[in-house]
């Protein structure tokens, strides 16, 4: 009736080559602790539904803490820098290479940014302090991206994008990190992580749903989103976000204290290095996060190529309100199938999705139909792309406890801010490359632009094709991720004996 806990994936009973005389020792090989004793298989089939489950109204305050970031971060990662070469003249190539540039920069923050939040500790707890100073640092670079001076540069846009995206490092990483946490049950963090989404998209159907308000109300001539519907939803949100981020950071439950070995960078090198369900997550990731950087582009395409722009914000309020209702369905499916497994099938649907759109023809529809088509493709990938909010910070969550059962260290905030790093620059580098590549093309989006064949199927290739490609290649490599809830629920008994053992 005995067996290898993990017999059929090696590496979680034994360690690589090469480490097996330090483990068979007993001594500490790699900084990775020996193996556990093998466990019965009767006690393997236990499964994690007995498990503490965390309550509906911390949950509730915890998701809501992320409604405010979320009405901007679409707006200054997608859509903003296209705002800024329509209406403010800047060229799509320098700002191609800024966001580069701004990468580079933000590429030391994550990893500061998971050391000081693993490290600080503070009677709220460890993660709220940097949430608060995150998103006051975000609202005070909002202020300054959607109210720019009339002689505006790049080099403006390029400062304050920097002060944004330190808050946004400080505030996402932290909160990721924290909602880890919260609970250690594999199916509860799908629904906690799915909660988060919710709150995220709700956030973003109020952004689309401003302009619209915004034009019947007769404050702007459009209800298109332009640099002055912004400046308004700045002041509407900014008394919302912070009373929202106040309430939150002072009643939602704080996550437990973590080791102080956790700010060693060198015992997080060997941690990552010896976690291989890490580097076939982050691969995956990797290459779907370039896809995903891609189709921030859509906007130009709706807004110049299918002329929809004042149609736009419609669209996008749909949008938001198919992936809210689309996340109970993707935690439910998350739970039945696997998180991997369910996020990999998204990202196929979403690639095929995107494909629809090379059958829209602008001319020979008119805006109506156009609208009506492009719609029906936009809410299929809406319910395709609404696993992103469900499954990548889940099973993040199961990677940290296989890095927790191998080193003994809790690493939350630094794996996240691992990720978040690699995802951030894997996502600015396909924005970049986006826009280099419409550049490259000769895709012009200025008043009165004019596009041969030749540039208008650069742009189709550039915001549909590649990323659909990406897309499938990031969900073949996801499927071969090997921690399962059954797998799952090996590694919370070995660190609970673990830390027993402490």
């Amino acid at each position: 009736m005995s067996g290898p806990a993990f017999g059929d994936v090696p590496w979680l009973s034994r360690n690589k080559a090469g480490c097996r005389s330090s483990r068979a020792k007993g001594r500490v090989c790699c900084g990775v602790t020996p193996a556990l004793p093998r466990i019965r298989k009767y006690r393997v089939m236990t499964t994690q539904r007995h498990m503490t489950q965390l309550a509906t109204l911390p949950l509730v305050a915890y998701s809501a803490m992320t409604l405010g970031p979320s009405i901007f971060q679409l707006v200054i990662n997608v859509m903003l820098p296209q705002l800024y070469a329509k209406e403010l003249g800047l060229a799509f190539a320098k700002l191609g290479i800024a966001l580069l540039a701004i990468r580079i920069i933000d590429s030391v923050l994550d990893q500061v940014a998971g050391i000081l939040s693993d490290w600080t500790r503070h009677r709220l707890g460890s993660r709220k302090i940097w949430i608060a100073l995150g998103m006051a640092l975000m609202l005070g670079a909002c202020f300054k991206l959607f109210i720019p001076p009339a002689d505006v540069d790049i080099f403006y846009f390029v400062a304050w994008r920097v002060v944004y995206d330190i808050g946004w490092t400080l505030f996402h990483v932290s909160y990721t990190a924290w909602g880890a946490e919260l609970s250690t049950n594999y199916e509860d963090r799908s629904r906690i992580a799915g909660y988060s989404g919710i709150a995220t998209n709700l956030g973003v159907v109020l952004k689309s749903v401003a302009p619209i308000v915004l034009f019947w109300a007769g404050l702007t001539q459009s209800s298109a989103f332009t640099m002055e519907s912004f400046t308004y939803l700045y002041w509407i949100a900014l008394p919302v976000i912070s009373l929202i981020t106040l309430v939150t950071v002072l009643k939602t439950p704080p996550g437990p204290e973590v080791s102080r070995k956790s700010t060693d960078l060198k015992g997080l090198f060997r941690s990552v290095r010896c976690n291989p369900p890490f580097w076939i997550y982050i691969t995956s990731f990797l290459v779907t996060a370039l896809g995903q950087g891609i189709t921030g582009l859509l906007f130009t395409f709706y807004d110049s190529y299918l002329q929809l722009g004042p149609f736009y914000p419609y669209l996008m309020t749909g949008f938001g309100v198919i992936t809210v209702l689309s996340i109970p369905l993707w935690i439910r499916i998350s739970n039945r199938v696997g998180k991997h497994r369910a996020y990999a099938a998204s990202a196929f649907i979403a690639a095929l999705s995107l494909q629809a759109f090379w059958l829209i023809d602008p001319v020979q529809n008119s805006q109506v139909q156009v609208a009506m088509y492009g719609g029906v493709v936009l809410l299929l990938v809406s319910f395709s792309t609404s696993c992103a909010f469900v499954a990548p910070a889940a099973i993040l969550a199961d990677v940290v406890d296989y890095a927790t059962w191998r080193t003994g260290v809790a690493r939350a905030g630094s794996y996240f801010a691992f990720y978040s790093l690699v995802t951030k620059i894997a996502m600015a580098v396909g924005n970049g490359f986006g826009f280099l590549l419409l550049g490259a093309f000769g895709y012009e989006v200025g008043a009165g632009a004019v596009n041969d064949a030749s540039a208008t199927f650069g742009l189709m290739f550039t915001v549909l094709l590649l990323p659909g490609g990406l897309m499938i290649a990031g969900g073949l490599i996801i499927l071969r991720f090997p921690l399962t809830a059954r797998r799952h629920a090996i590694l919370q008994r070995r660190i609970a004996r673990l830390q027993a053992a402490l």
